[in-house]
């Protein structure tokens, strides 16, 4: 790329992702210059469906989204719990009783991704860098100086790692930092709903739950077309790649579901494409920012997905740091520590309640019709949901106060 493209006074972003854009919408709607580094040729996106809550729409809001979101996303009737075996189904959530109007978008990554990348372009056509992998920095009291793989330098007024779970910024931070494996691996595809019987096709989110694995399906819109996603966690020991997009194959995921109910067989079957990865944790981090550099979402607070909320912190880390920048724009390493101040803690409760949800997810009670109903009706009560989701739904990045 031509570094003569960026101007020294530019917040540079690395990682194109969800939270680097949204940081960088978040600037430039403020009248603060930045440029996204991306590593990838272009911005294109394995499918996945994405959950945010009200934490994350507040956000999008904030950003002038919301009526483009509204647009792409499909809204859930209800959410019920049900049973891997049998199909039995709990209510959890019904948008018709939903006073509070705690509506979650249910939609695309890809789609949020291109709602982004068109916001930042729109108001700085030439901000995304593509084929631009950030992987290392050196700074000084005046500015940041980002080294990229094919050996350019950019220059800028500070650095914010946004670049996922494999973080070289945080890396320059930090070092190397060891992840651990849970044990636990995920899969995730889209299944064109016309391929699948009427009753899979509801407007419902649908959270199966068994003594071993977990399924999520929901449905979202693509050019006018309802898929429905799967994403399913499975207990394995056998896994060593940290990966977001390896190919998995149809038999070895049925491998993974035998004895489930025939809804979920139905799904794996008709998937179009199927990744998986392994869930990985590491320790949390004490520290995200160094002068005039500092992290954001996946880089500093990476999690499993059991509550949904990966997404949802990154957009709320964003909001709050775009706040931060803009309240204290003269002095930048002062911003990123009233950023962190606020966030660490905050985020570090997040991730500590998604790992705690596995043993909820996956448990032996499940295992029997009998017993599974008693756990259900203790552990899924809309009383325990409402103590495990609503302290994080609540949270407004937007207006929460900076001091």
């Amino acid at each position: 790329m031509n570094t003569e493209q960026v101007g020294k006074s530019s917040i540079l972003i690395a990682g194109a992702g969800i939270g680097g854009l949204a940081m960088a919408l978040s600037l430039l709607r403020r009248g603060i210059d930045c440029d996204v580094f991306e590593q990838a040729p272009e911005l294109r996106e394995v499918g996945a469906g994405l959950w945010i809550s009200m934490n994350g729409v507040r956000v999008l809001n904030d950003l002038g989204l919301t009526e483009q979101v509204e647009q792409s996303c499909i809204a859930a009737e209800r959410r019920d719990i049900r049973l891997w075996s049998t199909g039995q189904s709990w209510p959890l959530y019904n948008r018709a009783m939903d006073v509070a109007g705690n509506q979650p978008y249910l939609l695309l990554r890809a789609h949020l991704l291109k709602l982004l990348t068109d916001g930042v372009r729109k108001l700085k056509p030439g901000a995304i860098h593509l084929n631009a992998h950030v992987v290392g920095f050196s700074q000084t009291d005046g500015g940041v100086r980002a080294t990229l793989a094919d050996g350019a330098e950019v220059e800028g007024r500070a650095l914010i790692g946004a670049d996922g779970a494999h973080s070289k910024v945080r890396t320059g931070i930090m070092g190397q930092l060891a992840s651990k494996y849970t044990n636990v691996i995920a899969w995730r595809g889209l299944v064109p709903v016309d391929r699948l019987a009427p009753h899979q096709r509801e407007h419902v989110v649908s959270t199966w739950i068994g003594p071993t694995a977990h399924v999520t399906a929901y449905p979202v819109l693509w050019q006018d077309t309802m898929l429905m996603t799967f994403s399913g966690q499975v207990d394995r020991a056998d896994w060593q790649l940290e990966s977001w997009s390896e190919k998995g194959s149809i038999e070895e995921c049925l491998r993974d579901f035998v004895g489930w109910h025939s809804d979920i067989i139905a799904l794996v079957e008709n998937v179009d494409t199927l990744n998986k990865w392994g869930l990985f944790v590491r320790p949390p981090l004490k520290t995200w920012s160094q002068g005039r550099v500092t992290l954001l979402g996946d880089a500093c607070h990476s999690m499993p997905p059991y509550l949904g909320q990966g997404v949802n912190m990154a957009l709320e880390d964003a909001a709050v740091l775009a706040r931060c920048l803009d309240e204290q724009p003269n002095d930048l390493a002062r911003a990123f520590q009233t950023y962190q101040g606020l966030r660490l803690d905050r985020t570090g409760k997040v991730v500590e309640s998604a790992i705690g949800m596995l043993p909820i997810f996956h448990n032996k009670a499940l295992g029997t019709v009998e017993t599974a109903d008693d756990y259900i009706k203790t552990q899924w009560s809309p009383v325990a949901s409402k103590a495990r989701f609503d302290w994080i739904y609540q949270y407004d990045a937007t207006t929460v106060p900076l001091r």
